[in-house]
């Protein structure tokens, strides 16, 4: 019985209750989709890392098929892009096989991506498409690629072939994905504090959304509980009415993440520069699960929690008791979390601690703003100037509790945009402080151990032969790598501007080299780097790369290009991502303060009525609105990102700090004023809900 009225109450409220609840679901609904976005982050990355599991097939990989194959990987580039290079011969009818491919090529044979077969069809074969000798016999499935654009080929070799290239391996097995995701002690932190912050947000504000015209229903509900109903049927009544709005929010949010995927896959690049497959954005299902119903559940507890005063005492609603005024002791948190993160990132990595501190300081901000709410005020009355200045400060005052929360969401979305876009600041000046001490046009290809004769046709004049002495020395003449390098002589292990000369060197998974030796007559000892100068077009240095490809297999290259390409693609990661997220800001931010805005406005309806009824102007109601939600925002917004500035100079080296650009500011700025614009859509209300007519409502 309770159940039936309690839908009949929630739809026969007339407009003002279908608009609530329709609020409240749109809320919840917006909540649902970023907290399912959320969750598919640290599965995004453990996916990545299993879809490169087979690039890093050893000799110590795990047997997967009864016979061994002869292996050799190699990272070349092409025009600012990796491209994959895997030489295989197998050594037995049933060799191991990389997955996305039916069987291993054989010799003369070559499987390569999509991406990679359109782009050798548009571009001359000196450039890339000699590269994979053979006949292309097929496509590498998508089980087999890091993202739907990755550049990577199969070439199949002869045994024999395979057995005179430096750096081959015989392997029994490829190595397989499941390993749980391997991440540094600091990124785990980061991705940690970035989960905790974008969930905190998401919870205050599905918590906001769910309080919507929450003092109004509390005196209905009281008026229910003085005409005889018992508590159980009080609570009962106003569950249903929540978890109607929370259920199909549930759903909606839901669908909004299904929809989303796409365009999250387009954004994401992980550094590479390619879109991912939208099957990887994906949240785990038991997470999802909780998430839909953690949810609806979150709604409903809290609407029991603020009925506790009217299950307590029905009179109460009428007369609150004041509460008691912050007090500092709500720093503490937050201070606690700080020192934390501090400790964690200069003392010890522990992994408690790196979900303890981020957590302290979400709750210490949530817990400090009411205190800081109460300062703002006492400023105000001290400056204001008129009425409406002194009855907003002394609103706030009196409630600074409930001022905080209806700006709580929109101050830690700001507070995670702060966060969001110092780091990605000081990306973007590590980025572009990438500089190789190569000279333009230089093609420097790393031939560790390949036999000095079959390079004969990448040596001609103005090469520059780097050898490998005793000792991991490197064995070159300082005038002749001076044409080629920017270095100085005598030859210094660092460069200008700390740039290392050493990095001429270092082959990928090889040990570098530790020095330089004197050159001497004896020539004996093995070709390390060939730098190879070119008119310095793109399609000569290719050109280089081919060539090297098809001479020592096992070389790699890099340019002056691939360095800069590097920080091109780590900055097109930032600046694909950062859009998203700054989204994600204002529409929490916005949605949190229109919920407050609209709550504001129906639980103090028969207020603001009287005040317009004893002579007070209109203009003066929707002026006293606007401080109200103005002040609180502006001064736990600045709390906020002076919190965010701290934790990420704690995050980073101090020769890091760097301040976000103004315009990141002037974005973080018109972010708050377009979510201000966005809630003042209620005030056009103010006029309905302040006649005369409203005097005796309820």
């Amino acid at each position: 019985m309770s159940l039936t009225l309690g839908i009949r109450m929630a739809l026969a409220g007339g407009r003002e209750s279908l608009a609530r609840m329709a609020l409240m679901a749109l809320g919840l609904a917006v909540g649902v989709m970023l907290l399912l976005l959320t969750l598919t982050a640290l599965p995004i990355m453990q996916s990545h890392v299993d879809r490169l599991a087979w690039h890093r097939t050893t000799e110590a990989s795990p047997a997967t098929a009864p016979d061994p194959a002869l292996w050799l990987a190699v990272t070349d580039r092409y025009a600012g892009h990796d491209v994959i290079r895997v030489n295989v011969a197998a050594l037995g009818p049933r060799p191991p096989v990389p997955p996305g491919v039916e069987k291993l090529p054989g010799p003369g044979e070559v499987v390569v991506s999509p991406a990679l077969a359109e782009l050798m069809r548009s571009i001359p074969a000196d450039q890339l498409r000699d590269r994979f000798p053979g006949r292309v016999i097929g496509t590498i499935g998508d089980d087999g690629l890091i993202a739907p654009s990755e550049l990577v080929g199969i070439v199949g070799r002869t045994p024999e072939e395979m057995r005179k290239t430096y750096g081959a391996l015989e392997i029994r097995g490829i190595e397989q994905p499941g390993e749980p995701l391997d991440v540094k002690a600091l990124w785990q932190l980061v991705f940690t504090l970035i989960a905790v912050l974008i969930v905190g947000p998401v919870v205050v504000f599905v918590s906001m959304v769910t309080r919507i015209g929450g003092a109004r229903r509390e005196r209905r509900f009281a008026a229910i509980r003085l005409a005889g109903a018992t508590r159980w049927q009080t609570a009962l009544l106003a569950a249903t009415e929540t978890a109607m709005a929370a259920l199909t929010a549930t759903l909606a949010g839901f669908l909004g993440y299904q929809a989303i995927r796409p365009l999250v896959a387009h954004y994401v690049t992980l550094g590479h520069g390619m879109p991912i497959f939208v099957a990887d954005v994906a949240a785990p299902v038991g997470q999802a699960l909780a998430v839909l119903v953690a949810v609806p559940a979150l709604a409903v507890a809290t609407t029991l929690v603020a009925l506790r005063p009217v299950q307590i005492s029905p009179l109460g609603t009428r007369h609150p008791v004041p509460r008691r005024p912050p007090r500092v002791w709500r720093l503490i948190p937050l201070a606690a979390g700080v020192l934390g993160l501090w400790y964690l990132v200069r003392l010890d990595n522990n992994p408690l601690l790196s979900v303890a501190a981020p957590m302290s300081i979400l709750v210490g901000l949530v817990l400090s703003g009411p205190w800081v709410c109460q300062w703002a005020s006492r400023a105000m009355a001290r400056l204001s100037r008129n009425a409406t200045t002194l009855i907003v400060a002394r609103r706030i005052a009196a409630d600074p509790y409930s001022a905080f929360r209806s700006v709580s969401g929109a101050a830690l979305a700001m507070f995670v945009a702060t966060v969001l876009g110092m780091v990605a600041a000081g990306e973007r000046v590590s980025a572009s402080d990438v500089e190789s001490v190569l000279r333009q046009g230089v093609v420097a290809v790393h031939v560790e151990g390949a036999p000095e004769e079959s390079l004969a046709p990448l040596i001609s004049d103005g090469v520059v032969v780097a050898r490998r002495g005793p000792g991991l020395r490197i064995i070159v003449d300082c005038a002749d790598l001076k044409r080629v390098a920017n270095v100085r002589c005598p030859l210094p292990w660092w460069s200008y501007d700390g740039k290392s000369t050493g990095d001429l060197f270092v082959v990928p998974q090889r040990l570098a080299p530790r020095g330089f030796a004197v050159p001497d007559t004896d020539s004996s000892a093995p070709v390390q780097t060939l730098f190879i100068p070119t008119d310095g077009t793109q399609a000569a240095e290719e050109r280089v790369r081919t060539l090297a490809a098809n001479v020592a297999p096992g070389a790699r290259t890099h340019t002056n290009r691939d360095l800069a390409a590097q920080a091109i693609q780590r900055l097109a990661t930032w600046d694909t991502a950062l859009p998203p997220a700054m989204v994600f800001v204002l529409l929490v931010a916005a949605c949190s303060l229109t919920v407050s805005t609209v709550t504001g406005l129906i639980e103090r309806r028969r207020p603001f009525a009287l005040l317009r009824a004893s002579g007070m102007r209109l203009g003066e109601l929707r002026r006293m609105v606007l401080l109200e939600t103005v002040v609180p925002l502006g001064v736990t917004v600045a709390g906020g990102v002076g919190v965010a500035m701290l934790i990420v100079y704690l995050l980073v080296s101090p020769t890091q700090w760097v301040l976000p650009s103004g315009g990141f500011f002037i974005g973080l700025g018109a972010g708050v004023l377009a979510a201000l614009a966005v809630s003042a859509i209620a005030l056009p209300l103010m006029d309905v809900a302040t006649r005369h007519d409203s005097v005796r409502f309820e």
